[in-house]
């Protein structure tokens, strides 16, 4: 248990992650991941090794920041240059009920490589420069405040250490107005159903802790916090939409025939160092 914001505990992203948690746990390894996390370990270790020259780079000790349910924490620590990983996630039943399952499902006897911890990623209890990698997958736009995370996130790494978000990002043209309608959608009753919410239940994207960034704003976060962007890379599922949908920040695109999950089956990989 490392320190947390309490109040975090109250909104409404975390009460439904509390109850996805609860119900996945009860039915096993492919509920979790199927419900919680849509992508599976093979399909997450493809992912990272679609991103250049980052792989080989992924050793010693690492956190993951938003952890979830451990499936990409247990899926790095795979690797046999990993000596341990540091899942960090604020949802205590995520950690307690379904991190154990994924834990030793992915890597047997060796889930205690892969440190469990109910935390918030803006209160890392590391020293500072003790961390050779880090990761962020689908959890970094939830952050109330970029910055902050990210130089949490600075201050424990190595000044030879690299960090890995894989989330999601708007083209740069995409206007204020159609920011805001995106986050004013309201989760139709197949969503309620599917998360075991009532399905009379009124819930916005924004309610449930949902941020669109665009292109640009990643860049201002990462620079306002000090880090330098080695490099990035838009990485799709090979659907008719994907196909026809082009960034406008000269990102190189790299097309998968599995399923990536979540938002629109496209992930943004960005690979930051820290600056000297």
């Amino acid at each position: 248990m490392w320190k947390y914001d309490k109040q975090a505990r109250t909104n409404q992203e975390y009460l439904g992650n509390k109850i996805l948690a609860e119900k996945t746990s009860e039915k096993g390894y492919d509920a979790i991941i199927s419900e919680y996390v849509y992508i599976d370990s093979s399909e997450v270790e493809k992912t990272i090794k679609l991103i250049p020259n980052v792989y080989d780079k992924i050793k010693g000790i690492g956190i993951d920041l938003g952890g979830g349910v451990g499936c990409i924490s247990s899926t790095l620590a795979k690797n046999p240059n990993v000596e341990k990983i540091f899942c960090v996630e604020l949802v205590e039943e995520a950690v307690k009920l379904c991190q154990p399952i994924v834990k030793k499902q992915i890597l047997m006897d060796q889930h205690e490589k892969v440190v469990s911890v109910v935390g918030d990623y803006n209160f890392l209890e590391l020293p500072d420069n003790s961390v050779d990698f880090a990761i962020s997958w689908d959890a970094m736009h939830h952050s109330q405040d970029p910055v902050i995370t990210l130089q949490e996130c600075k201050r424990v790494l190595k000044k030879n250490g690299i960090f890995i978000i894989i989330d999601r990002a708007h083209n740069n043209s995409t206007s204020d107005e159609e920011i805001e309608r995106i986050l004013n959608i309201t989760y139709d009753e197949e969503f309620l159903k599917k998360n075991y919410r009532r399905l009379d239940e009124k819930l916005t994207r924004k309610e449930n802790g949902e941020h669109e960034y665009r292109f640009y704003e990643w860049k201002e976060f990462f620079q306002k916090s000090g880090f330098e962007l080695v490099s990035s890379v838009i990485i799709k599922t090979k659907t008719e939409e994907n196909l026809k949908l082009k960034n406008d920040d000269n990102v190189k695109e790299i097309f998968t025939e599995y399923e990536l999950g979540a938002f629109g089956n496209r992930k943004i990989a960005y690979v930051l160092s820290p600056l000297k």
